[in-house]
């Protein structure tokens, strides 16, 4: 019930979204982390798989970034209604406005660090530019002469001039903006033409605009020396204001406006430092002082230009999984209001466009990859701001280190302790052992292994490592035909080890007749998988996004029964109610095991996870250089394993890797017992069974 959320601190709009989703009580996961997350500091979780772990961090932190924007809009209606009252920065103090002029905090790209006065400018990306304007502008119409200069302070190369308000922070790359660059070029719509000398560390250079005259012209100067005018303003710009504007790659600038230090190279007579212009000639912009358009933005729970940044992010390590959440968020958060939160999506392999003009628009939550995001980062698109952790794989060494180090005194939430399973999943070992089941020797259905042993010779009477690997490859297809039939699926999710593995298990089954019985495959909604006992579909890495978001949609419809997969689905991806998960092949890791048969047991529903287990060792492919697909045409050299300088290696015993045999051997004695059980149960209730049917007759 919606009651018990409410008990934990939960806002009624995230109740009501609860509600509408049919939880009747929260997890425990969720009983322990919304309160503390709601109460503030860093906190780290972890639990089963199916414990909803997304809905623990999720709905606190809609709430914390609501509460936010609802506080940052007070502030800002405050600061609107206080400025209208206080009158014009000229009229109040009887100064310029230009005597406040400084660095902008808000005009600026995120990675370019502004010192608190405003008078110091950096940028330590070594891979992007970064760009940011001055509070004041000058009217290209005004008639006068102004200057400022620029000191560089560090290595690096920089870019200084003038922009308009609504240029590029990457100064000189488009129409509306001007520059003259360390290499001793200058700028104008990404057209860079030599001019002057360069400059660099220890130079200051001069910048001077001057409307005095029937048009207005910029030109620069290093350490006092003129370098001659740079550019004549455009017809179209005569109008416009024009701000000091920098740009910066790995390197620090300082900046004079003439207000009280004094210039270290005067300016040419009759120019006069920005600071000291005439009222009448600037024209002032929201700054450091964060008032102005975005305090109205503030106020309206708006963006103006961007001003409305990011204030939670959170990775998930594949794009699914990532497409998953950002879904979740905007089911919670549907009910929310004044203002409503914009979350956004931020994954790899797709086009950047959208996901950038939604940056501009402004989104409150981004939901990304780690590629995507560092990218976006590194070039100032993204804001990081204060960090939640909340992993599947909390006891790894890496999750740990990093948490030392992002973390400040966190606390720690976990349930149930390392490779915890749900209590409601069942598990199955099926031997598959070739030497003595000979099934594999038929040659109907046809089986499609992965052409590890291609020259290899495979026949009743080879007994060779060789022959048993691809023996036990033909064999575990015909077994989990078998357990299809026998346990009558009606769904079940099949984790392959690789990408070729699920082609050729999605060959064998459409093959057998799914997807209209035709090795076409599944042609979409006019058919049905009830139709086809052996309708599939694969959820790997090598399909596009497109291809596996339909895949996930196709299964969890119930358009077709098997859904085939490599580990790209066994972390978070959620099916209600699934069944049965299969492994045709173990892991390596114990934890991938724990995340892959956590697919089944969700939500309090039983669910059974079988388990193929070679008796003999099994050839794999292992290809160590990236996108070599040796498969394809298999030969002596790549056939070999890797320590032969092929690529394969030997699965011993087709388990895995050595934790996941710790792990089978942990629970190797329960599953005995559970099978003997299971056995006199079902062997009681046939004599049962028969018994009743004898007295019925």
């Amino acid at each position: 019930m919606a009651g018990a959320f409410e008990e934990l601190g939960v806002m009624p709009e995230l109740c009501k979204a609860v509600e509408d989703l049919g939880w009747m009580l929260p997890t425990p996961v969720q009983v322990e982390a919304i309160p503390l997350i709601l109460g503030g500091g860093d906190v780290m979780a972890a639990a089963e798989t199916g414990s909803g772990k997304t809905g623990a961090f999720a709905i606190p932190v809609l709430q914390i970034v609501h509460e936010a924007l609802r506080q940052r809009t007070r502030s800002g209606a405050a600061a609107t209604t206080s400025g209208r009252g206080g009158g014009g920065g000229s009229a109040a103090g009887g100064s310029s406005p230009a005597s406040e002029c400084c660095l902008s905090s808000e005009d600026r790209e995120l990675h370019v660090a502004v010192s608190a006065d405003g008078m110091v400018a950096q940028s330590r990306s070594e891979k992007s530019w970064g760009g940011v304007r001055a509070s004041v502008g000058v009217f290209a119409g005004c008639g006068g002469k102004v200057y400022y200069e620029v000191t560089v302070t560090d290595e690096g190369l920089s870019r200084v001039g003038w922009s308009t308000p609504t240029a590029s922070l990457d100064l000189g790359t488009d129409r509306q903006s001007f520059g003259f660059g360390g290499t001793g070029k200058k700028s104008h719509a990404r057209q860079f033409d030599e001019y002057g000398e360069p400059f660099g560390q220890g130079d200051v250079v001069g910048c001077l605009l001057d409307c005095s005259g029937g048009g207005a012209s910029l030109a620069f100067s290093k350490n006092g020396r003129l370098l001659g005018e740079a550019f004549r303003l455009p017809a179209a710009l005569q109008s416009a204001v024009l701000h000091p504007a920098i740009c910066l790659k790995n390197a620090e600038v300082a900046v004079n406006f003439g207000a009280s230090t004094p210039f270290a190279h005067p300016p040419p007579r009759g120019y006069v430092g920005l600071a000291k212009a005439p009222a009448e000639w600037v024209a002032t912009r929201a700054g450091a002082g964060g008032g102005g358009a975005a305090a109205a933005a503030a106020a309206t729970g708006g963006a103006a230009g961007g001003s409305r940044k990011p204030v939670c992010l959170i990775l998930e390590p594949a794009k699914d999984l990532a497409e998953q959440t950002a879904n979740c968020f905007t089911d919670y958060g549907k009910h929310l209001a004044a203002p409503q939160l914009r979350t956004g999506l931020f994954v790899g392999g797709t086009d950047a466009g959208p996901q950038l003009r939604a940056l501009r628009e402004g989104v409150d939550i981004v939901v990304g990859t780690p590629g995507r995001v560092v990218d976006f980062v590194e070039s100032g698109k993204i804001a990081l701001d204060q960090v939640l952790l909340f992993s599947a794989t909390l006891h790894s060494p890496e999750v740990k280190d990093m948490a030392a180090r992002i973390c400040v005194n966190p606390i720690l939430v976990d349930l149930k302790g390392k490779d915890a399973v749900p209590e409601t999943v069942d598990h199955v070992l099926v031997r598959v052992d070739p030497r003595e089941d000979r099934s594999w020797l038929q040659s109907k259905p046809e089986v499609f292994t992965d052409s590890c042993h291609a020259l290899d010779k495979v026949g009743p009477a080879a007994a060779s490592p060789e022959c048993l690997s691809e023996a036990t490859k033909r064999l575990k297809q015909r077994l989990l035909q078998r357990l299809i039939e026998g346990l009558k699926m009606e769904q079940a999710l099949i984790f392959c080890r690789t990408n070729h593995d699920c082609d050729q298990l999605e060959r064998f089954l459409n093959a057998l007749g799914g997807g209209g019985g035709g090795a076409g495959g599944f042609k979409g909604k006019r058919e049905s998988g009830k139709e086809n006992p052996y309708s599939c579909l694969v959820l790997a890495g090598a399909r596009s996004m497109d291809e596996r978001r339909a895949a996930l949609s196709a299964f969890k419809e119930g358009d077709v029964r098997f859904l085939i997969a490599t580990d790209v689905a066994a972390r978070g991806i959620d099916i209600r109610e699934l069944p049965y998960v299969i492994n045709m092949t173990l892991p390596d890791k114990s934890e991938d095991y724990v995340h892959r048969i956590g697919r089944v047991g969700r939500a309090d529903t039983m669910g059974l996870a079988i388990s193929l287990v070679s008796e003999v060792p099994e050839k794999v492919w292992f290809c160590t250089v990236k996108g070599l697909k040796p498969w394809l045409a298999p030969d002596a050299a790549n056939t070999k394993t890797t320590d032969r300088g092929g690529h394969t290696i030997c699965d011993v015993a087709g388990r895995g890797g050595d934790k996941v045999n710790e792990h089978l051997e942990a629970i190797a004695g329960h599953v005995q017992q559970l099978a003997s059980l299971e056995w006199r149960v079902q062997s009681s209730f046939l004599r049962l069974k028969q018994r009743w049917q004898s007295a019925k007759g």
